[in-house]
């Protein structure tokens, strides 16, 4: 017979081995980068936030409240005022 280049007179032997060495690689390398940035993300900064001072308005004699409404209307409080002269007063 001729002369087969690469075959030492065997038959072809399929391998089907998973060859694992590929994803090791990976595996460690993810690990390396996971644990560089674990501690950069867990690094924590205290900050002192503003408390809510929000206080109701206290109702008094020095709280006038003076409203117009769309068409021209004025009120004062809840009294309806008849014209400028009202206001004035």
């Amino acid at each position: 017979m001729g002369m087969q280049v690469g075959n030492e007179g065997g038959d072809d032997e399929v391998v089907s081995a998973i060859n694992t060495t590929p994803l090791v690689d990976v595996m460690l390398v993810l690990l390396i980068i996971f644990l560089i940035t674990i501690p950069v993300a867990t690094h924590t900064v205290k900050v002192n936030l503003p408390r809510d001072m929000n206080q109701p308005t206290q109702t008094s004699m020095s709280n006038v409240v003076l409203a117009v409404t769309a068409d021209g209307t004025a009120f004062w409080d809840e009294t309806q005022l008849k014209d400028q002269a009202d206001l004035l007063e």
